[in-house]
């Protein structure tokens, strides 16, 4: 299956395909330690947006099903274009169901982080529950330490609260 996926930097157009992933992870209950719970129609139009534009605060790399026309996985990070943390850019991701645990993530965020440092970022933070081992596994695959912890980090559907970890590396 990994012969048939095209890694690339995502682009207009690509929008729906990554928030029919989001849709998709949070329906069925892959995404349940995310900081996304629900879509609104925002979403679309917001991601689109940060596409066009020319001197943009984030960045989507996303990984296609060449044979399904799908997006399966996206990785994203956002920045600061001044100030103080100008030089940090914090990474959000998500993998389709039917694609986790085959190492897709793993490519796209190395990707994704090379960009990163060829643009000049010095350091890359991500948080993830302390619950949810796969992202934290894919994290330090690709160099992140665990350097916190935050208790009651992130609150939860069912209003519960969820511990997090902040995750770190320079480039």
């Amino acid at each position: 299956m990994k012969q048939n996926i095209l890694i690339r930097k995502a682009k207009v157009g690509d929008e729906k395909g990554i928030v029919n992933l989001m849709e998709e992870g949070l329906r069925r209950k892959n995404w349940l330690y995310t900081g996304s719970n629900r879509l609104s129609k925002d979403k679309l139009k917001k991601i689109r947006e940060e596409f066009k534009l020319r001197s943009p605060s984030s960045y989507s790399f996303i990984a296609i099903d060449k044979l399904r026309d799908k997006i399966v996985c996206s990785v994203f990070f956002s920045f600061k274009k001044s100030g103080r943390t100008r030089h940090r850019i914090d990474f959000g991701w998500g993998v389709h169901p039917d694609y986790q645990k085959q190492g897709i993530a793993t490519k796209v965020l190395k990707e994704a982080l090379e960009f990163a440092k060829k643009k000049g970022f010095k350091r890359a933070e991500a948080e993830a529950a302390v619950i949810n081992k796969g992202s934290i596994k894919l994290a330090e695959k690709c160099g992140f330490k665990i350097e916190g912890r935050k208790k009651q980090g992130l609150l939860l559907d069912n209003e519960k609260y969820a511990d997090t970890y902040i995750l770190g590396r320079t480039l």
